[in-house]
């Protein structure tokens, strides 16, 4: 798909990189992400399947976005335990509701005007991802996963 929508400037994530944000946690001090380790292992929520139908074009940020028409609400669910785990910790909330979306491109000036068919994802785990600034663009690296229980 990506190879649809050229752009000057565009910077393409690869797609190893491709991830979906729940809750974006910044940069914290180490004894807060052992703290986010072990109250992770508490969330119980339920799988999520998603589809991923919609092109957006988002102009503050500069990126091309999947996102997805309806949202499941196991989906919210989630995002509300995630929510609910970061309270009494120095994190800053986002204050905008919340939208599944995967991030296809940075630095985008428009949103180009092609169809795809629609991308279907499930996910049975959730994770704390940590992501890492190198010469390349960023790297992510899972600290830890927990199961989505059905």
């Amino acid at each position: 798909m990506s190879d649809q929508f050229e752009q000057p400037g565009l910077r393409k994530l690869k797609p190893s990189n491709f991830h979906m944000t729940l809750f974006f946690v910044g940069n914290v001090e180490d004894h807060i992400v052992v703290t986010l380790l072990d109250r992770a292992k508490s969330i119980r929520s339920f799988p999520i399947s998603l589809e991923f139908n919609e092109l957006d074009y988002w102009r503050k940020p500069k990126v091309l976005c999947l996102t997805c028409q309806k949202q499941p609400s196991s989906l919210y669910h989630l995002v509300n335990a995630l929510n609910r785990m970061m309270s009494g910790l120095p994190i800053t909330r986002e204050t905008r509701p919340f939208r599944a979306h995967i991030t296809l491109a940075r630095k985008a000036k428009y949103r180009p005007d092609m169809t795809f068919k629609p991308v279907r994802l499930s996910a049975e785990r959730f994770a704390l991802v940590e992501s890492i600034s190198t010469t390349d663009g960023v790297e992510y690296r899972v600290l830890e996963s927990w199961p989505l229980p059905s």
